[in-house]
């Protein structure tokens, strides 16, 4: 089924978004949230950095699943300095 659904971050859709800065060696939280139905499964995609899942403390990695009505919290370690892509999957 299509769909003319949305992703934001702060209120702004992909591609007008602010940068998002971090200085290397900064801890930064996130959190995602998802809403919408049960097909509206938010998978986010950190490029160029490794994230722990707060709730686990075992989990790390780049790409985290939000199911709707949840949300999750992770921690990135800025530690690659670049300019990086955040995209939903």
């Amino acid at each position: 089924m299509e769909s003319n659904r949305k992703f934001a971050i702060n209120g702004y859709l992909y591609g007008n978004i602010p940068n998002l800065n971090a200085s290397v060696g900064e801890n930064i939280a996130w959190y995602i949230m998802a809403l919408g139905t049960d097909d509206d499964i938010h998978t986010a995609h950190f490029h160029g950095h490794t994230f722990i899942h707060r709730a686990s403390r075992a989990h790390t990695g780049d790409v985290i699943e939000v199911f709707p009505g949840t949300y999750e919290t992770i921690e990135i370690f800025a530690d690659n300095p670049g300019t990086w892509l955040l995209h939903c999957h």
